[in-house]
């Protein structure tokens, strides 16, 4: 079902409010009613509808204070919400809408001007729901590296923020493993910088692809990603940081050009234990580190330091 085909009708006359039902589900819509504006307010808290037609005078809340407070309440999705009311004053009329209601019908209402109605309410549901879906996509866009769509340095540090937080409130093990290509530089002289991008596409997916759902991966910089293991302790991260070497190192990737490069990496584990004092910075850090060792013992393989929080290498010492 089409979640814009969903409605709440709140109204208070037993006859009124079983016309409406009968005519709405005749035509397509899932239908749940409310009797009075009390009841209405808490179905509309259970399964905030996209579509509330109400009458004005209720028992408990009015339809006009159904609509402040429908207002007051909605986040990102917006709800359609249409009065039916006696009062045909104009003044009574512009009091509804400026309480938050979107349109209006009078009693007694006419079926076929009802049924446009809200469909004019729906075409605005549908055209707001391309507008976040629109504004969701540029997000992530914005969010992504451009040549190898993890996630970009700004991105990244706000999930490492948001998972130090949440290691910080619950204890369980957060892992940083921190990867470098080697020799990276000479694959750009050696088989141009097309190829180097080759590579570097690749290996992020095999990465991708080797790491769970709720893990992150993101590019740190040039030929560098970070690997963000949530709930996930140094034993564990080290056999998933095996995983990623050897699914880079055990296959040559073929570039644009239909020729093949070996390509490897170097990791760098640290993980932060519950009692660890540090801040997100020193994990990285030990990480780091940790990176350095493995370039300085020979490369493709992964070193893990635990909670170290020393200083990291500075970059030009990494192959």
């Amino acid at each position: 079902m089409d979640e814009a085909q969903k409605i709440l009708v709140v109204e208070d006359d037993a006859v009124t409010r079983a016309r409406l039902a009968f005519l709405l589900r005749k035509n397509g819509y899932q239908v749940d009613v409310a009797d009075d504006g009390d009841s209405g307010w808490i179905r509309f808290q259970e399964l905030h509808y996209p579509i509330v037609l109400t009458d004005w005078l209720m028992p408990g809340l009015s339809g006009p204070e159904l609509c402040e407070r429908i207002r007051r309440y909605e986040g990102e999705v917006y709800t359609y919400v249409i009065l039916i009311t006696g009062k045909t004053e104009k003044s009574n009329i512009a009091l509804g809408l400026e309480a938050g209601a979107d349109d209006y019908v009078t009693k007694p209402f006419d079926s076929g001007e009802l049924l446009a109605r809200l469909r004019t309410g729906r075409r605005i549901l549908d055209l707001q729901a391309s507008m976040r879906e629109a504004k969701r996509q540029l997000q992530d866009l914005a969010s992504r590296d451009g040549l190898t769509e993890v996630l970009n340095r700004r991105a990244l540090e706000e999930r490492l923020a948001e998972a130090f937080t949440y290691f910080l409130r619950r204890g369980t093990p957060l892992s940083i493993a921190m990867l470098d290509l080697d020799h990276f530089k000479q694959i750009n002289d050696n088989y141009g910088h097309q190829a180097g991008d080759d590579v570097l596409r690749e290996a992020a997916r095999r990465v991708t692809s080797m790491i769970r759902e709720y893990d992150t991966i993101g590019r740190y910089g040039g030929e560098e990603f970070l690997v963000l293991l949530p709930d996930t302790p140094g034993e564990e991260a080290t056999s998933i940081a095996e995983r990623i070497r050897r699914s880079i190192a055990e296959l040559p990737v073929e570039t644009r050009d239909g020729g093949t490069i070996h390509a490897s990496v170097s990791v760098g584990l640290a993980t932060a234990h519950a009692g660890f004092r540090g801040n997100v910075k020193d994990v990285i850090e030990s990480a780091d580190a940790a990176l350095y060792r493995a370039k300085r013992g020979g490369r493709n393989r992964v070193e893990h330091g635990v909670g170290e929080g020393i200083a990291g290498a500075p970059r030009s010492a990494l192959g």
